[in-house]
């Protein structure tokens, strides 16, 4: 099981509403084999991402210490998280978001259904075959 845990994908998730952040992992767990890193607040997040080697990040927009358009930009200029899959999952409209001054093609605008999350994860993150 340990082996299994290992080889998961790591899913940092990055969203200050616990209650959220808590039902993503427990419905997302039931639909890939992924592992699940939490931040609840946008500076934790930025210490701590570049390093902890997620491969995908699913990231609000609206976070405390350090909003999520300033960390999406420190963590597109990181060497470590600059090629790493970033979904921004906002409620903002698109005219605001390009007056924040980010662009960005993985957009889930809320309110968005569990399939719609998870259509894009599995996109992001096929799963490998096993031989």
């Amino acid at each position: 099981m340990a082996e299994a845990l290992k080889e998961a994908k790591l899913i940092a998730i990055v969203e200050d509403d616990l209650r959220l952040a808590q039902m993503f992992c427990d419905t997302l767990q039931f639909f890939g084999h992924w592992r699940f890193q939490m931040f609840q607040d946008g500076q934790a997040a930025k210490d701590q991402l570049p390093t902890a080697g997620a491969d995908l990040i699913l990231l609000d927009v609206g976070l405390p210490n350090l909003d999520g358009v300033s960390l999406y930009k420190m963590l597109r200029g990181h060497s470590n998280t600059k090629n790493t899959p970033i979904v921004v999952i906002t409620g903002s409209y698109d005219w605001e978001l390009h007056r924040m001054g980010l662009r960005t093609g993985l957009l889930l605008r809320k309110p968005f259904t569990v399939g719609e999350l998870v259509s894009i994860i599995r996109a992001l993150l096929p799963e490998e075959k096993e031989s």
